[in-house]
């Protein structure tokens, strides 16, 4: 049996019972999955026909992957409490609903554009090396950033009308 059919057979026999282990610990079916699938990547790399490993040494494997799933999701919500934090310090008292829905609508982007954002705009990086960071063009970048404005745009709108609104009934 060569090595390559030894490995699809562990991983027909063990896939779902790490996938499970995984599910029980992470609260979200995608993410699980993924886990489960670098799981057996890393067995794939890391394999020796001389020492074979079964479901013990998956399931230490995904414990050390669902680690750093939560520590990646303790970071996120670190952020995330940054964020809302300045976008709250720099909304006007006209304003504090449009930070809301700020916060809300870049809450709903798909990780990638938040990402786009967040390294332009938080961390002011240049397209270029937001591309080098991303692992995309520099095009690709640009081509997220203007969705991404085209996107927020009405409503920053609707926010420096109000605030102009509140600015004229002070005068």
């Amino acid at each position: 049996m060569s090595d390559e059919s030894e490995f699809v057979a562990l991983f027909r026999l063990h896939y779902n019972a790490v996938l499970r282990f995984i599910e029980r610990r992470v609260s979200d079916r995608e993410v699980a999955a993924d886990l489960a699938m670098d799981c057996f990547e890393i067995a794939w790399r890391k394999r020796d026909p001389r020492d074979p490993f079964g479901l013990p040494w998956l399931y230490r494997t995904a414990r050390n992957l669902i680690g750093n799933e939560y520590r990646r999701r303790e970071r996120e919500g670190a952020l995330w409490t940054h964020i809302e934090d300045h976008v709250r310090a720099l909304s006007h008292e006209a304003e504090p609903e449009m930070a809301e829905r700020l916060l809300e609508m870049v809450r709903a982007l798909p990780e990638r554009d938040r990402e786009v954002l967040w390294l332009t705009y938080w961390e002011d990086l240049s397209a270029a090396d937001v591309s080098v960071v991303l692992g995309m063009s520099e095009g690709a970048v640009w081509t997220r950033l203007n969705r991404l404005r085209a996107r927020l745009r009405p409503l920053l709108q609707r926010t420096e009308s109000a605030a102009e609104e509140v600015r004229d009934d002070r005068r």
